[in-house]
């Protein structure tokens, strides 16, 4: 294992995402957040502040997911577009360790971009005057787990599809896979037992990512946070569906011709 072409790969992830403005746009977002929440306090809202701090922690899910999204999916077809993959791939380094690199380089630029709106929407949160709780730390945690199993599946998607339909399938399962799931088990109580089978495993196979996302919990007061059964469970979901995801995209990136 080469953890030093993993961490050059990733360090060049990171300073490609700052050269086209990508992190630059959240700093953008999170000053506009600010803003809005200082208006905001300014007029004096009181009595507001479950409400402000579940606008702000929805907002924060919508703005992260979407930015995890779309920096996985455009990621290696970039590469291939304007073909910087190819001196990487002269390089004494397996393919592996090429989309693996690209991935954790996926993940930290979504965890810089996210603790940089995280960290804008608290201080937001703190003009209203918002008690700061230990569960919301675990929404972070929790939240960082999710995102970096969606970094997986957009990569995997990216190297089956256009970018804009990696993206496209990324987010719709990203928001819509609750629901999704919770389709697939109303139709698994009322089908036949033959199909009942077919419907257990392709829910098994949805990334459940609401399970990441505690900001319900958190945007109420006095809740505690969840058991550590839990997070380890959640830790060991994304690393197990994670590395599911990237096996997969492994299957195409080694057979792709470069």
């Amino acid at each position: 294992m080469k953890f030093h072409a993993w961490g050059a790969l990733a360090g060049g992830v990171i300073k490609e995402s700052i050269r086209r403005k990508d992190l630059w746009v959240i700093a953008i977002l999170s000053l506009v957040i600010l803003l809005f929440s200082s208006a905001l306090g300014f007029f004096g809202v009181q009595g507001l502040q479950v409400f402000a701090k579940d606008l702000g922690l929805t907002l924060l899910s919508v703005l992260s997911t979407i930015m995890a999204a779309l920096i996985s999916t455009r990621l290696l077809p970039d590469e291939l577009k304007s073909k910087t993959i190819y001196p990487l791939a002269a390089r004494p380094i397996s393919r592996f360790d090429l989309l693996f690199g690209k991935y954790l380089g996926a993940v930290f630029a979504t965890w810089v971009g996210f603790l940089l709106l995280a960290t804008t929407t608290f201080i937001g949160l703190a003009i209203f005057k918002v008690s700061f709780e230990p569960i919301l730390l675990q929404y972070l945690v929790f939240k960082a787990f999710g995102l970096a199993l969606l970094c997986s599946v957009g990569m995997m998607f990216s190297l089956y599809c256009t970018t804009n339909a990696a993206a496209t399938l990324t987010m719709v399962l990203a928001f819509g896979g609750t629901i999704l799931s919770r389709g697939l088990t109303m139709a698994y109580g009322q089908s036949a037992p033959a199909l009942q089978a077919f419907f257990k495993a392709l829910n098994a196979v949805l990334p459940q990512y609401g399970l990441f996302d505690l900001g319900g919990r958190a945007a109420n007061v006095r809740w505690s946070p969840a058991p550590m059964w839990v997070a380890a469970f959640l830790f060991g979901y994304a690393v197990v569906y994670s590395g599911f995801m990237l096996a997969l995209g492994m299957r195409k990136f080694g057979k792709q011709a470069l």
